[in-house]
């Protein structure tokens, strides 16, 4: 793709035991990974649960994926989207409401080398489409199911997915994502169980009280000589860098 060209991008629609979740928009591919993804993100599927393998149904302009959760599972997402609405606590619900739904047991944060992480992230040697984010797992040392999107919150969704329909162990894992960590984009990682978040640019501070609650480090200005860690205990930020730049 040159770098005028435009983006694809169609409607996509969620259906969760029959019931419509909801309808946003997606770059076209890994529809399967994106609906799990979103599925975790909602509150669908928690850590420990089997992954539904969804249907996907093509239209000629758009798309509809259909997945099944348990009814218990369903009920439960339903029941939390419900009291949201209804006290309007929107993302604190996380922090004020129900922190619990954010523990977990995570691998500490490595002492990885952000700049080659980027470098793989954004395909430096190869042709990389314009217009996109992009977002991928890692281990600290390489990438896994990295994808690039349209959509920012798609591109974490279909990485998480991705990695959950092949069996992956999330809280062995990090989120390298190359927008900003907003709120929203913290609640995926936390509530996929992953156990670290590094970005390019910077987290929001609702991202932060997310991140807090849920124990997960964030790296931010990741690419560059002056990395920032947020660490999960609420401490001031602070510069990062591994030993071996240090000296």
């Amino acid at each position: 793709m040159k770098s005028a060209d435009p983006v694809e991008e169609i409607p996509f629609r969620l259906e969760v035991n029959g019931r419509p979740v909801a309808v946003w928009s997606c770059t076209p591919g890994v529809y399967k990974a994106l609906a799990v993804g979103r599925l975790v993100s909602a509150g669908f599927l928690v850590p420990g649960d089997v992954v539904p393998v969804p249907e996907v149904d093509p239209g000629p302009d758009s798309v509809t994926v259909r997945a099944t959760v348990p009814e218990g599972a369903a009920g439960r997402a339903w029941a939390e989207e419900a009291h949201i609405r209804q006290h309007g606590c929107g993302l604190l619900h996380y922090v004020d409401c129900e922190p619990a739904l954010l523990a977990g047991d995570r691998a500490p944060l490595p002492d990885a080398d952000w700049s080659a992480l980027f470098a793989a992230l954004y395909g430096r040697g190869t042709e990389r489409s314009s217009g996109v984010h992009a977002a991928a797992l890692s281990d600290g040392e390489r990438l896994v199911h990295r994808v690039e999107e349209v959509g920012r919150h798609n591109a974490v969704d279909k990485a998480v997915g991705g990695a959950l329909l092949n069996g992956a162990d999330l809280g062995s894992l990090g989120l390298v994502v190359s927008s900003r960590v907003s709120g929203e984009i913290a609640l995926k990682a936390a509530r996929a169980g992953l156990a670290w978040i590094a970005t390019r640019s910077v987290p929001t501070t609702l991202a932060l009280r997310i991140t807090r609650t849920a124990g997960l480090p964030v790296v931010a200005r990741a690419v560059g000589s002056d990395p920032r860690l947020y660490p999960p205990d609420g401490g001031t930020h602070v510069s990062w860098r591994r030993e071996e730049e240090a000296r």
